[in-house]
C-alpha cells in the first residue's frame, strides 16, 4: 500500500530547510491555502512567521503525481497552489481532508507495480541498466518513465535515496566512515561530495541536526 505521513511544524525566527529525499508533499499552510511541494533536486528554504504552524502530508516517491494525475517532473523544485495543478472542479472538498481522508485515496490508489519495484531497487544499489532489464525496457524508455513518477531520472533518484539512507545513519550516531561503507558510498570522500550537493551542508553537521 502507497505510504503517507503527516507532520506538522511550528515556526520559530529560524528557517526550515528541507532536504531532498524523493518524495512530494501536500502542505496547508496557517491560511489554510493548500500546496503541492514538488520533488527536490536541491535544499529548499522554508520562511513563514514564527509561531504559525505549517502541516503536510508526505507521499513515497510516485504517489502523489498517481494521486494528482499530473507528472512528478512538472513539479520538480516547485512549490505551487495545488489549485494551479489540479482543476478546479476536482478541488471543492480538498482544503477540508482530513489525513484519514487523503490515507484512503492513497490506498485506493491503483500505482503501477514497476514504481515501487523501481524504487526498491534504486534503494539497494542495483544499478539501473540491471532495473531496466528486469523491466524489459531500454534505459531510456525508465528514464522517461522515471521522470514522470519521481521528477528525475533514476540515477539521479538513487543518489538522492542513497544520501538520505547516510544521513539517516549520521544522525543516529553512526561513524562517518563506517557510514559511507554502510550506504553504499565508495569511500567517505564520495559521500561528502554528494551529501554537500544536495543539501549544501557536510555529513558530520547533521549528527546533531534535528532538520
Amino acid at each position: 500500500m502507497p505510504r503517507v505521513q503527516a507532520w506538522s511544524h511550528r515556526m520559530t525566527d529560524d528557517p526550515v530547510l528541507v532536504y531532498p529525499d524523493g518524495c512530494m508533499d501536500l502542505v496547508w499552510d496557517a491560511d489554510g491555502v493548500v500546496h503541492v511541494a514538488g520533488p527536490d533536486t536541491g535544499p529548499r528554504q522554508v520562511v513563514r512567521p514564527a509561531g504559525s504552524t505549517v502541516s503536510g502530508v508526505r507521499f513515497d516517491p510516485g504517489v502523489l503525481p498517481a494521486l494528482l494525475c499530473v507528472p512528478a517532473d512538472e513539479l520538480t523544485d516547485e512549490l505551487v497552489p495545488l489549485a494551479d495543478v489540479v482543476p478546479r472542479q476536482r478541488l471543492a472538498a480538498v482544503p477540508r481532508l482530513r489525513l484519514d481522508d487523503i490515507a484512503d485515496a492513497a490506498a485506493r490508489l491503483t500505482v503501477e507495480p514497476w514504481v515501487p519495484l523501481v524504487v526498491g531497487a534504486l534503494a539497494d544499489g542495483v544499478p539501473v541498466a540491471d532495473i531496466a532489464d528486469r523491466l524489459g525496457v531500454s534505459e531510456r524508455t525508465l528514464h522517461r518513465r522515471a521522470c514522470a513518477a519521481f521528477g528525475y531520472g533514476p540515477r539521479r533518484l538513487q543518489v538522492i535515496l542513497r544520501a538520505g539512507r547516510a544521513i539517516d545513519l549520521v544522525r543516529s550516531g553512526v561513524d562517518l566512515s563506517d557510514t559511507a561503507a554502510a550506504a553504499g558510498y565508495a569511500d567517505y570522500a564520495h559521500l561528502y561530495r554528494d551529501v554537500v550537493r544536495l543539501t549544501g551542508r557536510r555529513p558530520a553537521e547533521f549528527r546533531h541536526a534535528q532538520a
